[in-house]
C-alpha cells in the first residue's frame, strides 16, 4: 500500500476510536433540533462533525475535509486535493437521539475522488469496521472473510430499503416487496455495510447523500459487492454543495442486479 494511503488510514482510525466514547456516553440523551431540509440535528452531531473534521485538517491540511453538518451556505465548494475526507457524524441520527442503536460514525477515505477506504463506527453491533477495495475487511482490528455471494436473487433473499417511499419508487420495487423480506435499520450506512458483511442480499435507497455511502462504498467494494447509481454518480467528487443530490441507487451482488436493474431501466 502506498505510505501516503497507509499514514492516512492509520490516523484516521485512531481519530474516529478516540470519538467512539462520545458518541456512546451522549446516546439517546441530547437534544434534538430540526434543520431547513426537516433532517434532525443533535449537539452531538455537531461536535462530533467539529472534533473529527480540526483533527484530520491538523493531521492532513493538504486534504480536503467535508461533513454533513458543515454543508456550504451559498453555491459549492470545489474539492481538488488528491484525498478528500467525507464525514458524517451521526449516521442514523434519528435511531441516536432517540437511544434506537442503529447508527453509526461514518468517514470515506477518497483519492481522486473515488472511494478507496471506509471507517464505521457500528453502534449496533459494538464494533468498528474498516475496509477498501483490494484490502479486505476488518472487524476491531481483525480481518474477516468476505461472505461468498449468493449464486441467484431468491424469495428467500433479504433485502434493506429506505423509507418513506414516493409512489414512483414503490411501483418500481413492488415485485421485491411482494416477495422479498425487507427491513430498513434507520441508517444507510449500516444498510450498505451489514450488506458487504453478508447479512444483507441487496440494498435500495431512493434519498441517500455521498456522506451516507462514501465509507460503506468502499467496504461494499472490499467484499466483491458494488453500488450501482440509477440517476447520478457522485463519484469523482468534485464539488461539496449547499443542495446536495439525493442518490438512488442499488447495492449488492451481481444476482441481486440481474432482478433488480431492470426494474429501474425498463
Amino acid at each position: 500500500m502506498p505510505a501516503a494511503k497507509q499514514t492516512r488510514i492509520a490516523s484516521a482510525r485512531s481519530i474516529v476510536l478516540e470519538h467512539v466514547e462520545y458518541f456512546a456516553r451522549h446516546f439517546g440523551l441530547v437534544e434534538s433540533h430540526w434543520k431547513a431540509d426537516s433532517s434532525r440535528v443533535t449537539e452531538a452531531d455537531l461536535t462530533l462533525s467539529r472534533n473529527i473534521s480540526q483533527a484530520l485538517s491538523q493531521a492532513f491540511p493538504e486534504d480536503d475535509c467535508v461533513s454533513e453538518e458543515e454543508l456550504p451556505t451559498v453555491g459549492a465548494r470545489d474539492l481538488s486535493a488528491r484525498f478528500c475526507w467525507v464525514l458524517d457524524p451521526i449516521d442514523g441520527t434519528n435511531n441516536y437521539a432517540r437511544g434506537i442503536p442503529m447508527c453509526g460514525i461514518s468517514l470515506g477515505l477518497l483519492e481522486d475522488g473515488y472511494p478507496v477506504y471506509g471507517f464505521i463506527y457500528d453502534h449496533l453491533g459494538r464494533r468498528f469496521l474498516e475496509g477498501g477495495p483490494g484490502l479486505g475487511i476488518r472487524s476491531d482490528g481483525r480481518q474477516i472473510p468476505v461472505p461468498k455471494s449468493p449464486p441467484v436473487f431468491d424469495p428467500r433473499a433479504l433485502v434493506t430499503l429506505h423509507f418513506p417511499v414516493p409512489e414512483a419508487h414503490l411501483r418500481r420495487i413492488e415485485p421485491i416487496l411482494r416477495r422479498n423480506t425487507v427491513r430498513c435499520l434507520g441508517s444507510a450506512a449500516l444498510n450498505l455495510s451489514y450488506n458487504a458483511l453478508g447479512h444483507f442480499d441487496g440494498s435500495i435507497d431512493h434519498n441517500t447523500k455521498v456522506w451516507d455511502i462514501a465509507a460503506a462504498q468502499a467496504i461494499l467494494e472490499a467484499a466483491g459487492r458494488r453500488i450501482i447509481f440509477i440517476n447520478e454518480n457522485p463519484f469523482p467528487l468534485r464539488k461539496f454543495g449547499e443542495n446536495p443530490t439525493k442518490l438512488e441507487l442499488l447495492a449488492g451482488p451481481e444476482a441481486f442486479f440481474e432482478f433488480t436493474l431492470p426494474l429501474f431501466t425498463k
